[in-house]
Order: C-alpha cells, then structure tokens, then sequence
C-alpha cells in the first residue's frame, strides 16, 4: 500500500543526538515507543527531534531562501554557469513543475516534524507516573508550538491566505492539519478548507501560548517561550488579515518589555566580539545591526525563536551535524586573494563559499530609496552597508599558508563576476568569519543560529496592523524603533525618524529590514501586490551588463537577465504545487493547486 509521507513512523533510533548541557546534545536509546515517551529522558529526546527539523539545512534551509529569490531583491547564483540547484533557479523563473525536489523535501521534512509532535502530545497527553508534572506541560507545549511552526510554513507554501481567494476563482484549499499519530486507514487524508488549517494553527499558538515558560535556565535557552508563540499567532493574524487581533497580540509582547532590539537607544553600549587575523585572534566592535549576525548572538534579546546551531565538529554532511548550512550559501563564491605560481604569488580568484543570494540592481536602485534612507544618489541607510556585498568590498580572509599569511593583508576583495551570471553583489548576513572556519569539520559546521524570528519583524507586524486598525501613534514609534536601530549603527543621521507612516513606508521597511532573510515574496503575495511589484517594478530592471575578466586578463561581456515577473501568473505563482508523488501516494485524495495540473 502507498504511504503518505503525512505519517512516516519513525523509531526512537531516528532521534536527535545531544548531551545534557545543552538540548540539542541528548543520545538515543531503543526502549519501547511507551516507555521511550513516557520517561522524561525519553520524551526530552522526542522533542529535540521535533526541534531538529528545523536545522534541516537541505530540506529547509535552502528551500526558505526562495522567500528572497522570488521576490526580484536576489539571484540565485552558485557555482559559475548559472545552473546550480536547478530546483531553486527554476523557482526563481517561476518555471516549477510538481516533480521539483524542492517541493517534494520541504514537504516531506514539515509533515515529518509534525508526526514528531504528535507521538509527544500523545504519549504524554495524561499525566504519567514519576514524570514531572511541570516538565510534561512545557514539552506539550513545546510540541503545540512546534505543530503549529510547521503546519504554517506547510500552509504558506503550499495552502495560502484567505485574502488570495478571489485571485484563484476561490480554488484555495488547506494543507491537511494533522493533530494526531494516524491509523492506516486514515492515510488518505484530504484538503480541507482553506479556513479550517488557519483556524487550527492559530489554535496551536495560543495553547502553546499558555503553557509554555517565558524563559529557561542556560541549559535549555533557544527552546521555545510563551512569547514566541504569541509572536507566531500575530503573524498568523496577519497573514489573514485579521487586523485587530494581529495588533493586540503583537502589542502585547512589544509591551512586555521580554525583547529589544540590540544597537537602539538604551541598548547601544559597544559590542565586542573575538576575530581572528593574520596576528593571530584580535578584539573588534560592531554595530548592533551587524553584531545580530554573529554566533555571539545567537539567542539574544532580539530573538524571538532562533533555530539552533552550534559547531559540532562532526565531518557528515549534509545532515548529521548541528551546525548551520546556510553561511556556506550565502557566503560569497570568490574573492582575488594571493596564490603562489612558482616563485611568484600572483592575485587570482579564489573560491571561498557558494555564492547563493546575490542582491539584484533592482533591490540596489530602489529598496532604500523606498525606505527613505537615500540622499541624492547616496544610499546612507547603514544597512545598506552591513546587508550588502559590492565590488569594492574587502572581507575577512585568512591565508592557511604562514608566508603568505606574513606577507599579505587578511582581508580581501570579493570577485564580483566570477560566479557569472551575476548583479555582482552578495550579502553579509550569515557571513561567518575565519575565526569560525577555522576546525570546522564540514560544510555545515557553522555555529551561528539562524535568525527565524526576530523582534524587529514583530514591530513591523504589530505597525502593519495597526495602521489598519487606526492606531497609527503605534505604527509610527515601532516604525521608528527599527530606523533608531539602524541609525545608530553608522554617523550618516539616516535613516530618519517619520513623522507618520503608511502601508507603503512599513513595506519599504520590512524590504530593508528584513533583506534577505526570505520574507519579502511572502510579504508582497499577502498583500496583494505581485503584479505591482513583480510584473512591473522589477521588470524595469529586468537585465544588467556585467564583465568578468579571468586570471589571464581576458574579458567577457555578459547580458545578466536578473527579472522573472514575465513568468509570474496571477492565480498561480502566489503558491507551490503540491508534490506528484504526494497526490499519487493518496490515490488523489491531496489534491494539486490551481494551476498546476
């Protein structure tokens, strides 16, 4: 019999490894599935289990970074040619059919993580003898949480929002809400409404709201608290344009005084962190904005929900490791770096990470100009800077070599065109530092968390929403909070305060703000905006020119189309196709999205 892959049943072999410092570090043993769950060293380890398919860097991570290429601020970029990760490129083009293995992991992965949740809130439903009563409600809420996260990316991957409906001739239907461990005869699941899957993860965040801690001791800081499930049922009011009960409940937690932002005023003291140069390790200072990036960060004030990662040490990849994928993606592709031909060293490219997520000419010519951080042709928004990768960028770069270590500067160029075709820019969030590289024992051997949810984008939530329920003293200071931030990360005086905001301005901020961290396709299909900005902004930037010359010195011209909005249809490329294999594993009873047949 086919299997949906809703109730792939996993044994406790399958579980997370860690150890009893930090929760991703518990091994596994093989008791029976009741006596797993229901002992408390057992039940921990199923819910870091659940916790761990967050850290899928190839069945999540880089499937989230279409969030960024899809919205026209990114090109896909990779290894030279332009064909690296077909699945993304194609994602890109708005080219996707329901064989691409991007759709087909991401779903796998999700409904893998809820099957997860469920076997915790069902062996643990009642209370169980000799297990901590205390303990058991904060894993059943960690577990709602958890079922919750994952049916909302399922669903605003695959399902969209209510407000999409009249775009799709109301066609729209849920993913299925799974709350249970299924029966074989229940495999069959159906779609339900589009409502109903809405209704259910907003159900999820508020019971998880109450029964998890707001906080935890150091042994299990990164777990998920009272406020970010708050934060994820503002965020599911949003997505469905539930005004006033998005800004109640982001208001709430703003209000809390639980997060700030790290670099605005009254949390601006300098921050310094530990490098590593050609002189061995040194101290450096940063910016707030910039400081959010690094490994130091990870669980700080400004997180909401981190999903966590460490440097394990381990060589597996791509999975097996708890360290972080993504830095290897966005880290750049070249730099011209100093190599040693005989007796002679002699700057050529040198390939240092993947080069994925290249900032466009149009996110370059329009994104600050928008968000009000330009003067004249100037960008003087600091973020700009601390975002964004150009040609006449130097970044770290430690020479293995100790001559040329003693020789040469540890900081380098970036090769702009080598990784053609290309807009010539990177990013520098997630950028990982040599001090970081050196001892990694894989690709994925990155130590810094990746920021799902930060409280800046909680401000910019409850703002949105608050502009839509008239409250728009509240949407101006939390507007303005963010751009303080960002202020005080550089001596330009931008951006500037507002005196008042709009829809436009909050969706300027949120394109600046949040750059690159995959939220701005999802923020302008939500909104309703795909055929302003997608078919016809971006498209005015639909091709660059760009020259890469080669170690040798010779030259190549290169026509770049970096704008795919000519492919994007309006009641079709707001959402993905449901995998084929998916439907044909229910005998049809998942049905595709419109579209897609």
């Amino acid at each position: 019999m086919k299997r949906i892959y809703l109730i792939i049943f996993l044994s406790s072999l399958l579980l997370a490894s860690c150890n009893e410092e930090a929760f991703l570090d518990q091994k596994p043993h093989t008791p029976t599935d009741f006596g797993f769950y229901t002992s408390e060293d057992g039940a921990i380890q199923g819910i870091n289990a659940a916790y761990d398919i967050l850290q899928l860097g190839e069945e999540l991570g880089r499937v989230e970074l279409m969030g960024t290429v899809c919205s026209g601020d990114a090109m896909v970029g990779g290894e030279p040619g332009g064909g690296d990760q077909a699945a993304l490129q194609n994602m890109m083009k708005f080219n996707v059919i329901t064989t691409n293995d991007y759709m087909i992991k991401y779903w796998r992965a999700l409904y893998r993580g809820v099957y997860r949740c469920n076997l915790i809130l069902y062996y643990l439903a009642d209370p169980v003898e000799n297990f901590d009563e205390n303990l058991r409600q904060r894993l059943l809420g960690e577990a709602t949480f958890l079922r919750g996260l994952f049916h909302f990316k399922l669903q605003t991957f695959y399902g969209g929002y209510p407000q999409l409906q009249s775009a799709f001739n109301n066609q729209l239907k849920g993913v299925p809400f799974i709350d249970h461990v299924l029966l074989q005869e229940e495999w069959n699941q159906e779609r339900p409404e589009l409502s109903y899957t809405w209704e259910r993860i907003e159900q999820d965040f508020a019971a998880a709201a109450d029964m998890l801690p707001a906080s935890y001791d150091a042994a299990n800081i990164g777990r998920a608290t009272s406020g970010a499930a708050k934060s994820m049922l503002a965020k599911t009011y949003l997505y469905q344009e539930k005004w006033q009960e998005a800004y109640d409940k982001a208001k709430e937690v703003i209000n809390s005084g639980t997060y700030y932002l790290i670099g605005e005023d009254g949390h601006n003291d300098p921050l310094t962190v530990t490098r590593l140069g050609k002189d061995g390790e040194f101290e450096a200072t940063m910016p707030g904005y910039k400081w959010i990036w690094q490994p130091e960060a990870n669980n700080c004030a400004e997180s909401i929900f981190d999903v966590q990662h460490y440097k394990e040490g381990t060589s597996t990849y791509p999975q097996g490791q708890e360290g972080n994928l993504l830095p290897q993606y966005y880290g750049i592709r070249a730099v011209r770096a100093m190599v040693k031909n005989g007796d002679q060293w002699v700057e050529q490219n040198v390939e240092y990470y993947w080069g994925f997520i290249l900032p466009t000419k149009y996110f370059m010519e329009t994104a600050f100009q928008q968000a009000k951080g330009v003067e004249g042709s100037n960008i003087l928004d600091p973020r700009f800077k601390l975002s964004v990768i150009t040609a006449d960028t130097k970044v770290p770069f430690y020479y293995a070599d100790e001559e040329a270590r003693a020789m040469f500067p540890d900081s380098v160029y970036y090769a702009p065109y080598y990784n053609n075709p290309t807009p010539g820019n990177a990013t520098w969030k997630y950028f990982t530092d040599p001090y970081f590289n050196e001892g990694a024992k894989s690709l994925g051997d990155r130590p810094q968390n990746q920021k799902y949810f930060r409280f800046a984008d909680l401000l910019l939530i409850g703002a949105e929403a608050a502009v839509h329920v008239g409250q728009t003293a509240d949407a101006t200071t939390w507007v303005n909070r963010v751009r303080n931030r960002a202020r005080n990360a550089g001596t330009t005086g931008y951006p500037k305060d507002l005196s008042a905001v709009t829809l436009d301005d909050i969706y300027a901020e949120r394109r600046v703000e949040l750059s690159f961290e995959g939220h701005q396709f999802y923020d302008i299909v939500r909104t309703g905006r795909a055929q302003k900005v997608l078919k016809e902004e971006a498209l005015q930037f639909a091709t660059t020119t760009n020259v890469f010359v080669d170690d040798e010195g010779n030259s190549t011209t290169t026509e770049v189309q970096e704008q795919y909005g000519e492919n994007f249809v309006i009641g079709r490329n707001e959402i993905w196709p449901v995998p084929q294999s998916e439907i044909d594993n229910t005998n049809g009873s998942i049905t595709q999205n419109p579209g897609y047949e």
